[in-house]
């Protein structure tokens, strides 16, 4: 088990908020940038240069990097950098379908906006939630996490024959005793963003939209212990 350590604590994100914008559209760009400056719970707006030459430390002065998932190759660049700096990713998405939500997820951003629901409202809530460490999802992909799980049942997919790394396992076993994200932290002895990643990890392998759903799957399947 890993000991603790003092790049483990991760809090709640002050506001008003630095966010970067990875995005080469110029287009998007000018109007996120625009969108960013009119809203009081942003304070500086930064660009990030994300090209073929991205450089991971520019990342550093920033709290929160919003991405676009229609420049695939970006949010490839710029994702896992951030995940690695503890900065938060708000990522843009066009359009949900049922053979993207796996490519959707892939990248275990903190959030998603669907662009064409994009007004001020929104984008200031998305911010601030993801500050707060939750993760603002829209409805159509919570929605298509339910049909991906239904397909899931009905071709057959075992659980029992899933992959889980021994900490996911760990986290699964803490998640099916009921334990919130943070008290899963404290037992494993990383941070809450750290515990929210794992169960994140979990919940696509086992193609469950839910904790609860998760949670039963592994019981009825014999992937943890009933501890009751």
């Amino acid at each position: 088990m890993e000991g603790p350590s003092n790049s483990t604590t991760v809090n709640p994100l002050v506001i008003p908020l630095d966010v970067g914008i990875a995005c080469e559209n110029e287009i998007l760009r000018y109007g996120l940038r625009a969108a960013l400056n009119d809203l009081d719970t942003v304070r500086r707006v930064q660009e990030i240069p994300a090209g073929a030459d991205f450089d991971a430390a520019v990342l550093r002065s920033v709290g929160i990097v919003i991405v676009s998932y229609a420049e695939w190759d970006t949010a490839q660049r710029v994702v896992p950098a951030a995940r690695a700096a503890n900065v938060r990713v708000l990522a843009f998405v066009d359009d949900v379908t049922a053979k993207d939500i796996e490519k959707l997820l892939s990248l275990r951003p903190d959030g998603f906006i669907l662009q064409r629901e994009l007004n001020r409202h929104v984008l200031e809530d998305a911010l601030i939630r993801v500050a707060r460490s939750e993760t603002p999802m829209p409805s159509q992909i919570v929605a298509e996490l339910f049909d991906s799980a239904d397909r899931m049942l009905r071709r057959g997919t075992h659980p029992r024959y899933v992959e889980l790394s021994a900490r996911e396992r760990e986290a699964l076993q803490l998640l099916a005793d009921g334990l919130s994200n943070k008290e899963i932290a404290q037992r494993l002895y990383i941070s809450v963003h750290g515990a929210k990643r794992l169960v994140g990890n979990i919940l696509l392998k086992l193609n469950c939209p839910n904790r609860t759903q998760a949670a039963v799957i592994a019981m009825r399947h014999g992937l943890v212990r009933d501890r009751t």
